[in-house]
């Protein structure tokens, strides 16, 4: 849970995503926002396996909604407890993005993250496009190459 409140209050305050237990959609976002915090400097250590929205931390559900109410009452510094995570390049990444965009992207990251060690230029864009569109497979192709592209273009991934 260590650095799970900051980050919400972060997401918050600088992302205007105030997290409602209630709603589906917004345990899908923190879900994604956590995942991808991971690839800007902030792991925050949950373990993620692929679901049918893309990567899921079952240990992160449990925090959510132990800590969901409790997090409106965090009086600490988000800013200090986060150092090392480039909340401006996180902030530039999911602005204005929606859920699905979300889903997406952070299976395209789970994915990149597996391979990205492995497979090198071509061959490496090639397996997380495909992979991914396996894994998406209710999802128009085109959105998973737009997703891919302009996570590359924020250098979140690296070929």
């Amino acid at each position: 849970m260590g650095k799970l409140l900051p980050f919400m209050k972060f997401l918050g305050k600088e992302a205007g995503f105030r997290f409602d237990i209630e709603k589906f959609e917004h345990r899908l976002m923190l879900q994604k926002y956590v995942f991808i915090s991971k690839f800007l400097g902030l792991n925050l250590g949950y373990l993620y396996s692929m679901y049918l929205r893309g990567p899921y931390s079952p240990a992160l559900a449990d925090d959510y909604y132990t800590f969901a109410d409790s997090y409106s009452l965090y009086k600490g510094d988000y800013a200090k407890e986060l150092r090392g995570f480039d909340t401006r390049k996180f902030l530039k990444v999911i602005e204005g993005k929606d859920a699905k965009w979300l889903e997406i992207a952070a299976t395209i990251l789970s994915v990149y993250d597996r391979y990205r060690k492995k497979f090198y230029g071509d061959e490496l864009i090639e397996k997380v496009i495909s992979t991914s569109c396996d894994i998406k497979s209710a999802t128009d192709v085109k959105k998973i190459h737009r997703v891919f592209e302009e996570l590359k273009s924020v250098e979140l991934i690296v070929v």
